[in-house]
């Protein structure tokens, strides 16, 4: 147990809480499942803009994207996002996903 001296708090380093017996890191899932959200966003952006035989597609990655968000959204029980991203999911993506694919 690292203790700053003469204090009973834990120190805090860059990464990691140093707590009494474990190591307490970041949650890693969830950032690494915003990342892939991101990624997914700007590659169905880009195929949306394009304006191509393959656009419609877009809205594949789109709705991906909004998905991995809620996901992430709801590990870190943060509801603004959850609401944000499920409304996007539900009523962009979906709706972009049936007009264009689908239908």
């Amino acid at each position: 147990m690292v203790i700053a001296s003469g204090s009973k708090q834990p120190i805090f380093w860059a990464s990691r809480i140093i707590q009494p017996g474990r190591i307490v890191r970041p949650r890693t899932r969830s950032k690494y499942l915003k990342c892939l959200s991101c990624f997914f966003a700007v590659i169905g952006g880009v195929l949306v803009a394009s304006k191509t035989g393959v656009s419609s597609y877009g809205f594949l990655f789109l709705a991906m994207s909004s998905s991995l968000m809620l996901i992430a959204s709801f590990w870190e029980r943060d509801k603004s996002m959850m609401y944000y991203s499920g409304s996007i999911f539900f009523f962009v993506d979906c709706l972009g996903v049936y007009r264009w694919l689908l239908s």
